[in-house]
């Protein structure tokens, strides 16, 4: 039976506890998750929630819990971080309104898996939403996407919060960095005695 660290909840022979910092921020972060993420052992959440124990994840099949996620979300105060026709650059976006979020909303999943959520979900599509026409190259490189400029939900998040409060979020980069590593060890390893 594999045991795993009480901490980070990884295996304890590739615990990252020792790569964790804790990031504070003033916003709510809030991950709208698709169901084949949440068990998914290479998604970053776990790690946003580990940094930023602060963090709501809500599971987007969770009917209930959506409809009590919606009822806390104000349109003046929460902003959706999702690319759409009506998305406005984040990095335009002007210092007062930048002071007016107080939450931010993510979606974790595939980019199809994102739409369906945003889709199901017409009251996320109302929200003011914002896209990146900066963000750094992604350097999460554990799962792959042909879409080009697409970041890991972590690096999306740290990328938003320093837009928005100019926070220091290299501890999550830290954690990713951790989390491909002990990713990376294994894989190189299986290749190797296939």
């Amino acid at each position: 039976m594999r045991l795993y660290c009480e901490g980070c909840q990884y295996p304890q022979n590739t615990c990252i506890c020792d790569h964790i910092d804790k990031v504070k921020t003033a916003l709510d972060i809030i991950i709208v998750q698709h169901e084949k993420e949440a068990h998914h052992a290479k998604n970053t959440v776990r790690l946003l929630s580990l940094c930023m124990p602060s963090t709501q994840v809500v599971c987007a099949s969770d009917n209930s819990a959506m409809a009590a996620l919606e009822m806390q979300c104000s349109h003046k105060h929460s902003a959706l971080i999702y690319p759409s026709e009506t998305s406005t650059p984040l990095e335009n976006a002007s210092a007062t309104m930048s002071n007016q979020i107080s939450t931010l909303i993510l979606v974790d999943g595939s980019w199809k898996q994102a739409f369906g959520i945003v889709k199901r979900n017409p009251w996320l599509g109302g929200l003011p939403a914002f896209h990146f026409t900066n963000a750094p190259d992604s350097n999460y490189l554990i799962r792959h996407t042909s879409v080009a400029s697409a970041l890991s939900t972590l690096e999306a998040t740290a990328y938003a919060i320093n837009c928005i409060e100019n926070t220091n979020v290299l501890a999550l980069h830290r954690a990713q960095s951790a989390l491909q590593k002990m990713w990376q060890g294994p894989q190189s390893h299986r290749r190797k005695v296939q």
